[in-house]
């Protein structure tokens, strides 16, 4: 499958009832090949096959198996009638090859009923992450194209206004429009003072809705001073992000309802940990998308907690973030008797959380620092 039609699948799989995306986030290296070991290692790259296509691969490879049995049967048959030496030398070939092409079926009904074994879980497209926290990482642009080579899923380039202006902006979108990098998440971007760049300088020219803009542009064929361009880029398609929880959550409302008039195509929360906050948040989605016609989708993000610390962290650092103190509370008891409690009790939480989520809205966005093995052991035990 050419990497047009996974992108173009993807986008009808987002407004499907159900979607599950998986954050990656680049590492401070010139290389993402342990990102991808990892993600091959827990089974969730292009490899996995659907369940019914399994089915369907076993079902042919045994008809064509049970097929070529009766002509060696039959061919056995011929050999105990024919005399001419000839044709028993041409059928002794045939019935050779016959066998030969039986045990390579055999084979390969094994390895597809290993394949059904496998615990693999399908992800439908995988967010490349843009320096978050502003930590220095890999260009998520030259990260997202290898990706997406390797994997073979879509892969959605996040963007931010921290570190482009609009002619940077423009620029590297074209750029990626060439490799078929044609997803991209839309952020203001994470404050430099949260970083380890001190020395560096914020450009901030615009939020998140100028590359809404800057994109919705692009797809008219200009650029963002609203200049002709060359040639049409092939379309591209923008996504953004809102935030989980606000003291006054009609201001958040009013962002969600800005980005969904701007023509994003699904928006991505940050971590819920509450299913009313999910339940508010899915029905105000709903009320703008019938008010301005559009048919933005929401994903609900997930975000596994294992650790008081991160919860800590979570519940006082991170804005837009809402973690219910049950959370620190069992957490820190659990550390008090030892981290392994500590780990299996945010794990059991967390798989819990999943779950209600997913019973409420099938549509997820998985997120947990390229833990991949941690999120098979969550995901295989509610898909």
């Amino acid at each position: 499958m050419q990497n047009s039609d996974i992108i173009e699948d993807f986008i009808a799989k987002i407004h499907s009832p159900k979607c599950l995306t998986y954050e990656l986030c680049p590492e401070k290296s010139g290389s993402v090949e342990n990102l991808i070991k990892k993600v091959q290692k827990a089974g969730l790259e292009t490899n996995n096959l659907t369940k019914e296509f399994i089915e369907s691969r076993l079902s042919l490879v045994d008809n064509i198996s049970n097929s070529l049995d009766s002509k060696i049967e039959s061919s056995k048959n011929h050999n105990f009638i024919e005399s001419n030496s000839n044709t028993d030398s041409t059928n002794t070939s045939c019935m050779q090859k016959n066998l030969q092409d039986s045990k390579n079926l055999q084979k390969d009904s094994k390895n597809i009923k290993n394949q059904t074994n496998k615990d693999t879980i399908n992800i439908d497209a995988f967010v490349c992450t843009d320096s978050p926290l502003a930590i220095l990482k890999q260009n998520s642009g030259l990260a997202s194209i290898k990706l997406q080579k390797k994997i073979k899923k879509p892969l959605i380039c996040t963007i931010s206004m921290r570190d482009r202006n609009s002619l940077a902006l423009c620029g590297e979108i074209m750029g990626l429009n060439d490799f078929d990098i044609r997803l991209f998440l839309a952020l203001s971007g994470d404050p430099l003072k949260l970083g380890d760049q001190p020395q560096a300088k914020a450009v901030f020219e615009g939020n998140s809705l100028e590359i809404l803009r800057i994109i919705s542009l692009l797809n008219q064929g200009k650029d963002s001073a609203e200049n002709e361009l060359k040639e049409p880029l092939k379309q591209i398609y923008a996504f953004s992000v809102i935030n989980s929880y606000a003291k006054n959550m009609q201001i958040l409302k009013n962002k969600m309802e800005s980005k969904i008039k701007a023509g994003a195509i699904a928006l991505f929360t940050q971590p819920i940990f509450d299913i009313n906050v999910a339940s508010e948040l899915i029905e105000s989605c709903e009320i703008f998308n019938k008010k301005h016609g559009k048919n933005c989708a929401l994903m609900l993000g997930f975000f596994p907690v294992l650790r008081y610390k991160s919860a800590k962290f979570l519940h006082d650092k991170l804005p837009g973030v809402y973690i219910p103190d049950i959370w620190l509370e069992n957490l820190q008891n659990a550390l008090s008797e030892s981290k392994e409690n500590e780990r299996e009790i945010g794990l059991k939480m967390s798989g819990e959380l999943f779950k209600k989520l997913y019973e409420t809205y099938p549509k997820i966005h998985f997120m947990n620092n390229n833990n991949t093995m941690i999120a098979l052991r969550i995901l295989k035990n509610v898909l």
